[in-house]
């Protein structure tokens, strides 16, 4: 039994990648071409099972060149152009890699294995600012930013896929964060940030929407359900979420909190951080994920800033000369 996984150098590619390791499966990666790889992605390439192979998610035909090529038995399309920023700069390419890869290979296990299991990745972006909370599979799609609909139309090429018989998953993932989840997203930031300037590392951390909620789970958990969402007898699209809501603030708060830091002297609003687009809040429901595959949460807000506050300070210690990161948008 093989697996593809695109994106492997990402966060959830790496930690799914290891859960599969630990099976005894066997393990492809896909990683850009150019890119300086994580240490975690470097150490599986010393695993047997696992081949890494590059391929640029624009360069389509090489896409499905790579894909005759390995003959997977199953496919988790993690590969995506994840920052919103990214999609409105440049929509076309952005489309290519999020929406034209995910086309590529279903018309590829369409044509030559249709046996083989997919799973595509939607975002909670594609709710928007929904009218109702919580979010689930049920509720009205209305994405307000080119991510969000790139992503709906990812949705929409599964359920089309399942109508004709393809054996294609869909997860709908709200935020989820490790020590390995990187600063362009704000949860790693601010812990990072303030691990840094609790050191004497960093002066200051800039945030912009303080006020914004969201539902944050831990990485790991959720490629959990990634995987048992190939184990089951008909693929599903699932929700995956901790149904918990907390703000930007409240995280600040509680990491400054923990390391004794002065808000006043080292928090700064930046209105130059504020970003169009963004939804005021979002919290999912989780309650079908545990209804198909007896999958539920454990680490939830206050453990998972306090595991990767942990980590941080780690890391921080052991390279004392790292870099401080850009300030980015919550």
């Amino acid at each position: 039994m093989s697996t593809l996984i695109t994106g492997i150098e990402g966060q959830d590619g790496g930690y799914l990648a290891e859960l599969l390791l630990e099976q005894g499966e066997r393990v492809i990666g896909t990683v850009r071409p150019g890119l300086a790889l994580p240490a975690e992605t470097l150490a599986l390439e010393s695993n047997r099972n696992c081949e890494l192979t590059s391929i640029d998610m624009l360069n389509l035909a090489g896409l499905r060149t790579m894909l005759r090529n390995t003959q997977p038995d199953r496919i988790v399309h993690l590969a995506a152009a994840s920052r919103p920023a990214m999609c409105e700069a440049d929509p076309i390419e952005s489309r290519t890699i999020n929406v034209s890869s995910a086309e590529v290979i279903l018309d590829w296990v369409h044509r030559e294995k249709p046996q083989c299991r997919v799973l595509l990745l939607s975002s909670s972006a594609i709710f928007g600012d929904p009218l109702t909370e919580p979010q689930d599979e049920a509720t009205e799609r209305r994405p307000i930013n080119e991510y969000g609909r790139q992503k709906l139309e990812v949705s929409k090429l599964a359920k089309s896929a399942r109508e004709q018989g393809m054996f294609v998953s869909c997860a709908i993932p709200f935020n989820h964060e490790s020590p390995r989840r990187s600063e362009d997203f704000v949860f790693a930031k601010i812990v990072n940030s303030a691990a840094r300037i609790s050191l004497g590392q960093q002066d200051r951390l800039e945030l912009g929407a303080l006020n914004a909620r969201r539902d944050w789970g831990y990485a790991p958990e959720f490629v959990k359900a990634f995987a048992w969402m190939l184990e089951v007898e008909k693929p599903l699209e699932l929700v995956l979420a901790t149904g918990e809501l907390h703000s930007v603030q409240e995280l600040v708060d509680s990491v400054f909190d923990e390391l004794k830091l002065d808000r006043t002297k080292h928090l700064r609003h930046s209105e130059d951080l504020l970003r169009q687009g963004d939804p005021r809040e979002q919290v999912g429901n989780p309650a079908r994920a545990w209804t198909e595959l007896g999958w539920e949460p454990t680490v939830k807000f206050n453990e998972l800033w306090r595991l990767m506050l942990a980590d941080a300070l780690q890391r921080c210690k052991d390279n004392p000369d790292g870099p401080e990161a850009e300030s980015t948008s919550t």
